[in-house]
């Protein structure tokens, strides 16, 4: 390996350590929570020296919702890269839906971050929020295999649809995270009625 290649691994993987530092920040203290200086702090290395990797607090939070939408889309992968002939609707929705919840919960701090925005004074650039496109184009690709199928209504508005499943899936998750522990079920256990009502809404009669 070159000089070169070493420092741009190295820089890499000290970029990774600046993020995986402000996502200990967030898991802690909540999403608004994470300044240069206790990044730095944390790394031992003095602020200046971050700006080398973000140029700005701002640059740094663009950095994480950009991860946190990559993560949400490898969780989903599984559920929605395909819909295999015979599969039942009900299924393929209840699943996903499922598995949005979980990755939700359990990356709390990231779910705030790109449904909501908990950062004073900060919303995410063209490019970070461009992330986001992934997730929908995922969803759209679902549904329009389901409604291939002819599990779908055959004049569903499939945008529409897509928009309504991810508010009741952000319904769940607000709800859940604003008022119940972490291992709660009274709002992650609505997922199988919600998806009912989805299909009682876009689901072929």
């Amino acid at each position: 390996m070159s000089t070169i290649d070493r420092r741009q691994t190295r820089h890499l993987e000290t970029r990774d350590e600046v993020v995986a530092t402000a996502l200990e920040i967030m898991a802690e203290s909540g999403p608004g929570s994470v300044s240069l200086g206790e990044v730095a702090r944390r790394m031992g290395i003095k602020p200046p020296s971050l700006y080398v990797y973000f140029p700005s607090k701002a640059a740094l939070y663009d950095e994480l919702f950009v991860r946190g939408w990559a993560g949400l889309l490898l969780a989903m992968g599984r559920y929605t890269d395909f819909v295999a002939p015979g599969t039942e609707p009900f299924a393929v929705l209840r699943d996903a839906g499922a598995e949005f919840v979980r990755w939700s919960v359990e990356h709390s701090s990231e779910a705030q971050l790109i449904f909501w925005r908990p950062v004073p004074g900060w919303e995410p650039s063209v490019r970070a929020a461009g992330a986001a496109a992934g997730v929908m184009d995922q969803l759209q690709r679902t549904l329009a295999g389901l409604s291939e199928r002819g599990a779908l209504r055959p004049d569903a508005d499939l945008v529409e649809a897509g928009r309504v499943w991810l508010v009741l899936l952000a319904g769940v998750i607000g709800l859940h995270l604003g008022n119940e522990p972490a291992d709660g079920t009274r709002f992650t256990s609505l997922v199988e009625p919600l998806t009912e009502m989805f299909l009682a809404r876009y689901g072929a009669v």
